[in-house]
């Protein structure tokens, strides 16, 4: 017969190497890591260069530890993606493509209406992308990068599964400028995919999006922030870059979380007496109404206007109905690369109205890392 103390022990042996196991088993750690964005900036620089122009880019060096193994055909608003993986480590990196100076490309920036962050887009008459970004029924996010998304993970999901099957359960997701806009997207996709039970669970997402725009509003910003804290996402951002900026952002009484006093504003403008009642009223009117009627503007412009574009470009899609609203707000943990003044009086001299992506660029971004 054991005795407690020596079956005791035996336990506690089983469950510490059970543990260990599966610490050592996850590649990836949390937390934003320098050298990891590094080359993740790498890639990214790559993934917007032609094979046959490599040799000659001097922007940013070949990443050290990793290889490019397949590159996405172009789809959507001339979207593609590239998959690295890393020559140490079984981890892979999905890296998307940002903006390109064709028409398509802009697109997917300018088509700035709000759509809901669950639903279902019909991309074509026979496809159709049912999604879920968020669970909160108020989630939206950009119509664009969310089409874009939904045209690159036909080819991302089934490079996950096959690389899954070999042994793979770390991912790097990244993107800079338009592709981190789309990482957004995709990154809350895939652990929604996780958290409904139709991609495993114990594959690990990190995401850096890099120069990443603002994605949705603060419904869907709350809910991509909980599903990737304790350090499993992150926007890295240059403080003289314009792109964070966008889109424009406009916020009404609309914009609220549901609790809040704005609803009984005007019957609590009502109970007050004459001629208070009045000027109360009017100060309210000269307060709301400007914001909501420009955000009508921004979604006629931006949406409406903007979806003529779209059908050209993908004739057989349908534009959805879009969420009442553009209220865009910075989202995930971003990581601040600061353009001090040595930063700022070194380009001083590139800085001019035609040189609007001087602070954009991935060199730029690696330039102020290093001061990180």
């Amino acid at each position: 017969m054991i005795s407690p103390k020596i079956l005791s022990f035996y336990i506690f042996i089983v469950l510490y190497v059970s543990f260990t196991k599966d610490i050592s088993a996850q590649k990836l750690q949390p937390g934003f890591i320098k050298h990891e964005y590094e080359e993740l900036l790498k890639i990214n620089q790559k993934v917007h260069i032609d094979f046959e122009k490599w040799k000659t880019d001097t922007a940013l060096p070949m990443p050290i530890n990793y290889k490019l193994i397949y590159r996405s055909n172009v789809v959507g608003f001339d979207n593609r993606w590239d998959f690295w993986a890393n020559e140490q480590e079984p981890i892979g990196v999905i890296a998307i493509r940002g903006s390109i100076l064709t028409q398509a490309s802009f697109l997917a920036n300018f088509y700035a209406a709000m759509i809901p962050a669950k639903g279902k887009l019909q991309l074509s008459k026979e496809k159709s992308f049912t999604y879920q970004l968020a669970t909160h029924p108020n989630a939206a996010v950009q119509a664009g990068w969310l089409i874009a998304m939904a045209h690159v993970s036909e080819s991302i999901l089934p490079t996950i599964d096959s690389s899954y099957k070999k042994g793979m359960k770390d991912f790097l997701i990244t993107g800079h400028s338009q592709g981190g806009g789309i990482a957004f997207m995709l990154t809350a996709y895939l652990r929604q995919l996780q958290l409904n039970k139709e991609l495993p669970t114990d594959i690990q997402f990190k995401t850096y999006c890099s120069a990443g725009p603002k994605p949705g509003n603060l419904f869907f910003a709350y809910e991509y922030e909980k599903m990737t804290q304790g350090g499993w996402a992150f926007n890295v951002v240059n403080t003289a870059d314009w792109v964070p900026d966008v889109p424009f952002s406009i916020q009404t009484t609309d914009d609220f979380t549901e609790v809040n006093p704005f609803p009984f504003a005007k019957d609590l403008i009502k109970q007050q007496k004459f001629p208070k009642n009045i000027a109360l009223k009017h100060v309210y009117n000269q307060l709301s109404k400007p914001a909501k009627k420009a955000q009508r503007k921004y979604e006629q412009y931006l949406g409406k206007m903007v979806s003529k574009a779209v059908a050209k470009q993908l004739p057989e899609f349908e534009s959805p109905a879009y969420y009442k609203s553009n209220y865009f707000v910075r989202t995930g943990q971003t990581i601040v690369l600061y353009a001090d003044n040595d930063y700022i009086q070194k380009h001083q001299k590139e800085a001019s109205i035609k040189n609007i992506w001087l602070h954009h660029m991935p060199d730029k971004y690696a330039e102020l890392l290093k001061k990180y």
